[in-house]
């Protein structure tokens, strides 16, 4: 028997037809997968103290998710128009606005976190940046872009427009700027120093450090921090450790040297330390986080761990590590209810799927049996094998292998 319908009539069923296949689909194939378990930093059933968060690679990763139909219908579309953080370096957080200094799209990268916005500056206009490696901000706003290959840092106001230039006639190869007080320090890879700038007008102001491998002395300087005393902590990237100085340069103490073992270091580059001094340091080579406490004793380390997920936790030549007890209140709805979150850890990675890796610092709320250990980090102890490749220092590979420079001017190494 054929039945008649009228167009209107058609139309009403072809629609239905299609909502009812699009609530099938959602509720069956194109559901979403269970979320994976959280990863634990130490696991389970050690007690925890960081949990992996998630991972910030795109503008979808911060902007406001459209609504599930729209979803539906535009996913691919809408996947294909975001943009991209192409290869991160430096971080900063101000404002609720993560900060992120993207070397590969040569620009700054903003996520506002409370405002669920993406945007960039420093790519249009005079006033381009060529290779962004890291930057500060200062209590007023500004920022403070060092751009290798420009030669020079790179000021930009409250509002992101370009203000200024700092560069010196002498010429230097900026890798990281640190605000204390009115003065800037500026890790140079040019003259292997930490320079001492006048934040307005860019005049050097004094200079400490040089090549070489002796206590104060630099090779291939990178990254900066300053702790609560104001100790400056200097990533000494190719003599493998970390440097603790003063203000004025003075030699404090060193952290970590060359070697495979737990608490070695290989290449050092991002650090940052929390309000109880301990100390983060990404180093590129193990492509893990090793966190020291304020003695130098290792404590944890992340990215090495195993996860169900691909990628989840994992770091791939990790740049740089940020701490920041700001813009706890938006990732904690990324974590466990079992965990409650106290600051936050960001890891840029250059060449990797995953560009800033983002885990959060805090207490595991269930109680756990007495063998867990205490809430306090443990130190971890490390004997020395007495024969096979950890008794002895690794052979290098032949560039990394030659002597410090006593002098400037920087080894032709790789990109900080």
């Amino acid at each position: 028997m054929r039945v008649w319908m009228s167009r209107p009539g058609k139309a009403l069923l072809r629609a239905t037809l299609f909502l009812c296949l699009a609530a099938g689909l959602a509720l069956d194939g194109c559901a979403p997968p269970p979320p994976p378990a959280p990863l634990f930093y130490p696991p389970l059933p050690q007690r925890p103290r960081i949990q992996f968060l998630r991972q910030l690679n795109t503008s979808r990763d911060v902007e406001a998710p459209a609504s599930s139909f729209r979803a539906f219908v535009l996913g691919k579309v809408a996947q294909e128009n975001a943009v991209p953080i192409m290869r991160p370096y430096g971080m900063a957080m101000g404002d609720g606005k993560l900060y992120v200094a993207d070397s590969g799209g040569r620009r700054i990268a903003v996520l506002d976190l409370k405002g669920r916005r993406f945007s960039t500056f420093g790519d249009k206009g005079m006033a381009r940046l060529r290779t962004p490696i890291n930057l500060c901000i200062g209590p007023d706003g500004d920022k403070y872009v060092c751009d290798t290959a420009l030669g020079a840092i790179m000021v930009f106001d409250r509002d992101n427009k370009f203000a200024r230039m700092l560069r010196r006639e002498e010429g230097m190869k900026p890798s990281d700027a640190l605000l204390i007080g009115d003065e800037l320090f500026v890790a140079d890879l040019k003259s292997n120093g930490i320079l001492v700038l006048d934040p307005k007008t860019g005049r050097l102001l004094r200079q400490f450090g040089k090549g070489g491998k002796e206590p104060g002395e630099f090779y291939f300087p990178t990254n900066l921090a300053v702790d609560s005393q104001g100790r400056i902590y200097v990533s000494d990237t190719m003599n493998a450790r970390v440097q603790v100085v003063d203000k004025s340069g003075k030699f404090i103490k060193a952290i970590g040297e060359r070697g495979i073992l737990l608490g070695n270091m290989v290449r050092p580059k991002g650090v940052a330390l929390d309000r109880e001094g301990r100390l983060y340091v990404a180093d590129a080579a193990p492509q893990t986080v090793q966190i020291y406490d304020p003695e130098g004793h290792l404590l944890l380390m992340l990215g090495a761990a195993e996860s169900d997920v691909p990628d989840q936790g994992t770091l791939t030549l990790p740049a740089k590590v940020m701490i920041s007890y700001e813009g706890v209140d938006y990732f904690t709805q990324f974590a466990s209810p079992d965990f409650k979150l106290e600051y936050l850890i960001f890891v840029s990675s250059q060449f990797a799927q995953s560009k800033v890796t983002v885990y959060g610092f805090g207490k595991y709320l269930k109680p756990l049996p007495a063998s867990a250990g205490e809430e306090k980090l443990r130190v971890i102890k490390v004997t020395p094998p007495k024969e096979g490749p950890g008794a002895e220092k690794p052979e290098l590979p032949p560039e990394e292998a030659k002597e410090p420079p006593s002098s400037p001017p920087a080894p032709k190494e790789e990109k900080p």
